[in-house]
This record gives structure tokens, C-alpha cells and sequence, in this order.
């Protein structure tokens, strides 16, 4: 049998837990470095590097909270629109860590450079929904076009999240703007029930003399209102009639042969119309049979009464 010294011993022990102590403190090193402000600075003026910016805006999100204000600075300050693209890129990528930078990516909405306003408006889809709704909102009622259909766009991801928006986007129906008008139609859609309040101005909107906007308002009612046929046991009575007045509105001008409304824009409208239809006729019945019983128990108590004083 092969004798194995106390020296060898040592060694292979030495071996076997080395790697126990030698990663963490590997690991440490690498992150220390990576945090340090030198590095991401750095890694930032990587980001005007073509051959450089994709694997630098990958480090800066690997570091997340830290690169946050340095990401920022960019963003609001490189003269170079690639590099505050990109920031607002990794923003995006770093997501409810980023909140601090909400600020910062509503004024680049407003950014002379489309990559860098569209960049924007991806971050605004990535960190924290409710954070972002006021920026959002300010930039509805902006000067630049651009930057309001910017917001608008914003909003339609948000979906229920947005609900504060909706008196806003209800007025934005109303912008010189096709698009703008349009992408406003899509996000109070997107809202769902709780956008109920806007339904007449849609009916209405379905009207615009664009066509594109026309269905983009008939599928928003139809949206809304397939969100209150999906959770129709939290839709009160009054809701409920508000909801069918205004599909049934809709349906009307929906029909009008001027107005070259597809046919699928018109079923948007008139499948959940029949539904709901079918939910306040079930109500009826129930409230009729309600009372019915009502009357009989108290119809029954009364000739029990008269019996008895016989």
C-alpha cells in the first residue's frame, strides 16, 4: 500500500478547499472594481464606441443602482445621440433600480434626436408604472407633436396602471394631431373599464375624419368594454347601462356607409354589446324575481294574519 506523506496531505488539502476562498474573493474584486466610479465613467464614454458600446451598456446594467447617475448625466448631457440612447437603453435594461432617472427620460422625450425619444419611451415602459404616469400626463399636453405622441405611446403600455391619465388622454382625443389623436384612442382602450368615463367622447371620436383614428376609437369601445364583459360581477347597474348607451351609440355611427368603418371594427363593437345586453337582462330577471318574492312572502304573512284574527 503507497504511503502518502503529511506534506502531500497538506497539499492535496490545500488544493481541494482552495477554491472555496480564492472565488469569493476573486468575485469581491471584480465587483469592487466594477462599482468604482472610474469604471463606469468609463464604461460610459464606451458607449460612443461602436465596437465598444453594446458589451459596455451590458456592464453598465450589470452594475444596475450604482451606474444609475452616471447613467443619467449621459442621458441628459453627452453631446452624442447615440450614447444618451443607449443610456436611456440601459435604463430600460436596469428597470424599477432606474426610478431616479424618471425625470430625466421625460425631458428626453422631448430630445431633438428620434432614437433618443423612442429609447425614452422604452424606459418608460421598464421601471416602476405608476412612478412614470405624471411625466407621462405633463407630456400629453407638450407643444412638440412628436413629444406628445411620445407620451401617448408611453401610456398604452401601462395599461389599468394608467388609469390617472384617462382625463388627460380624453382630452387629447381632441389634438390637431392624427396620430397623437389615434395613440390617445389605443392607451384609454388599453385602460379597460376603468377608462368608462371616456366613452362618449370615443362614440364621438369615432366620427374624426380620419379613418384610421375612427377605428382606433370603435376598437377602444370595444375594448373597454370587453374588459367590463370579462370582470362583469364588479360592474354596478349604473355602470353597466352607461357602458351599453354608448356601445349602442357607437354601433349606429358604426353603421354609417360614409364613414368605411371594416367590419371587424364594427363586431369590436357589437360582440361585447350583445353580451352585456345579456347581463342587464339577466339583472332584470333577477331584480323582477326578487321582488316577486318579496311580495308573495309579505302576501303570505297577510292572510296568515286574517286567519288568525278570524
Amino acid at each position: 500500500m503507497k504511503t502518502i506523506s503529511r506534506a502531500s496531505r497538506k497539499a492535496s488539502i490545500l488544493i481541494a478547499i482552495s477554491p472555496l476562498f480564492i472565488t469569493p474573493l476573486f468575485s469581491h474584486s471584480v465587483l469592487a472594481q466594477s462599482t468604482n466610479p472610474s469604471q463606469i465613467n468609463s464604461y460610459i464614454q464606451q458607449l460612443s464606441n461602436p465596437n465598444q458600446s453594446q458589451q459596455a451598456q451590458k456592464s453598465l446594467v450589470n452594475i444596475g443602482k450604482p451606474a444609475v447617475q452616471a447613467l443619467i448625466t449621459a442621458l441628459q448631457q453627452h453631446q452624442n445621440p447615440e450614447v444618451r440612447a443607449a443610456a436611456a437603453t440601459a435604463l430600460a435594461q436596469i428597470g424599477n433600480d432606474a426610478a431616479p432617472a424618471l425625470p430625466a427620460l421625460s425631458r428626453a422625450l422631448q430630445d431633438k434626436d428620434p432614437k433618443v425619444r423612442s429609447a425614452a419611451v422604452e424606459a418608460f415602459g421598464s421601471i416602476g408604472k405608476r412612478a412614470m404616469i405624471p411625466y407621462l400626463v405633463a407630456n400629453l399636453k407638450h407643444e412638440n407633436a412628436s413629444v406628445r405622441y411620445n407620451a401617448a405611446h408611453g401610456l398604452t403600455r401601462l395599461g389599468n396602471y394608467a388609469e390617472s391619465a384617462v382625463p388627460t388622454l380624453t382630452e387629447t382625443l381632441k389634438d390637431q394631431e392624427t396620430w397623437v389623436r389615434l395613440t390617445a384612442a389605443t392607451a384609454l382602450g388599453n385602460i379597460g373599464v376603468r377608462a368608462l368615463s371616456s366613452l362618449p367622447a370615443l362614440v364621438t371620436s369615432m366620427e374624426d375624419k380620419d379613418i384610421s383614428v375612427r377605428h382606433s376609437a370603435a376598437y377602444a369601445l370595444g375594448s373597454i368594454a370587453t374588459n367590463a364583459q370579462e370582470t362583469v360581477n364588479k360592474v354596478s347597474t349604473k355602470d353597466l347601462d352607461t357602458l351599453i348607451i354608448n356601445l349602442e351609440k357607437g354601433l349606429k355611427i358604426a353603421g354609417k356607409p360614409n364613414l368605411e368603418f371594416r367590419q371587424q371594427a364594427v363586431s369590436s363593437v357589437r360582440t361585447p354589446l350583445e353580451a352585456l345586453k345579456k347581463e342587464r337582462s339577466k339583472r332584470r330577471i333577477t331584480q323582477i324575481l326578487s321582488q316577486w318574492k318579496h311580495l308573495s312572502l309579505g302576501y303570505s304573512k297577510t292572510n296568515s294574519l286574517i286567519v288568525n284574527l278570524k
